[in-house]
């Protein structure tokens, strides 16, 4: 599957799902909160096109668009939801989203890159934070399985 989307330096899949190597990926409460701390990592040092933000309605139209994968991405999307990995961070972002939240990307292809997001993205208090690498998705920040639509309607009310 080639890539979607303009903004992602490498493939923004695996398996057929959505998957942004090499990003972090933070969810926030509205766009104009995720542009700030998009702001604040180009302040930081990062370049103008390592760090993307978009809405919850764009992330919803780009993960939607590909929901009638062929036979094989099928077979590999059964596969991952039986283990249990990307198909669950696909549906918390369609909660996040559709409760009015945005996300901000941000390419983090080293450990150094990583640290430096870090540092401002947790400070940032983002209602979900995660890292995806080659070899699985590294959480940082993260509400309970329940309570993802929640988190997000408060974040969105208080933003």
């Amino acid at each position: 599957m080639g890539q979607r989307w303009s903004f992602f330096k490498e493939s923004d899949a695996s398996w057929g799902m959505f998957y942004p190597k090499n990003y972090l990926v933070a969810g926030y409460g509205s766009l104009e909160r995720a542009e700030e701390v998009r702001q604040l990592l180009l302040g930081a040092g990062f370049a103008q096109d390592d760090v993307a933000s978009a809405s919850g309605a764009f992330v919803v139209e780009q993960l939607e668009s590909h929901r009638e994968p062929g036979f094989i991405e099928r077979i590999k999307q059964e596969i991952a939801r039986a283990v249990g990995t990307e198909v669950g961070y696909i549906e918390d972002d369609l909660k996040h989203a559709r409760e009015g939240g945005a996300f901000l990307f941000v390419y983090v292809p080293t450990d150094d890159a990583v640290a430096r997001a870090r540092a401002i993205v947790d400070a940032s208090i983002p209602v979900l934070a995660r890292r995806y690498m080659s070899l699985g998705i590294e959480r940082y920040t993260y509400p309970a399985q329940s309570q993802i639509r929640s988190a997000s309607r408060r974040a969105v009310n208080r933003e």
